[in-house]
């Protein structure tokens, strides 16, 4: 056997066994847009990822991919790629970057409740009180700003279906949307009212 067969061998079962190997710091870590934070435990085939308003746990299987436990979520999963790095994705769908951001896992100083740091919520917010003769637009306007601070886009579309359509029923012109800085038009188009 040639040497560059034999350190292709070696290569072939030590690389898989660094890979697998790899554990994640306990921490909080933020995406890579620097919008949504989390806290990361991970321990042994289990990574148990503290949301804002969940708790998710990933089971793995001895590889760096980590299947979400809950059967609904079933194809959400996190691989990882590092000590202090990892991707979250639902298959078939891009994957985002996740990256440590600190070993604080503290959930009252490190996540947000929501409304915390997000100045469109603020925007909307401020337009329900001054403008009370569309109130009823700024409130949903307000809900879809909360969507877009706190949740990543395959679950900011789902939780922007419902308020879409409210708010195409309150309009007279459903053509644009009034708030496009938390609802992209593709998006708005795409929700269609019964």
């Amino acid at each position: 056997m040639k040497l560059a067969q034999i350190f292709t061998a070696i290569i072939a079962i030590v690389l898989p066994l660094t890979i697998s190997a790899q554990t994640l710091s306990k921490g909080n870590y933020t995406s890579s847009d620097g919008r949504y934070t989390v806290i990361v435990e991970h321990d042994g085939n289990a990574i148990k990822i503290t949301e804002p308003n969940k708790i998710n746990l990933y089971k793995g299987s001895g590889s760096t991919k980590y299947f979400h436990s809950e059967a609904k979520y079933a194809g959400y999963y996190i691989r990882v790629a590092g000590t202090g790095k990892y991707y979250t994705g639902k298959t078939g769908s891009p994957e985002f970057l996740f990256v440590f951001s600190g070993k604080n896992t503290d959930e009252k100083e490190v996540l947000a409740s929501g409304t915390d740091n997000c100045p469109l919520y603020d925007k909307y917010t401020t337009k329900i009180s001054k403008d009370p003769e569309n109130t009823h637009i700024w409130v949903y306007c307000a809900a879809a700003a909360l969507a877009y601070c706190t949740y990543n886009v395959d679950k900011q579309q789902e939780m922007l279906t419902p308020i879409i359509k409210g708010l195409k029923s309150v309009l007279e012109n459903t053509e644009r949307c009034p708030c496009e800085d938390v609802i992209k038009p593709a998006i708005w188009k795409s929700v269609k009212t019964d």
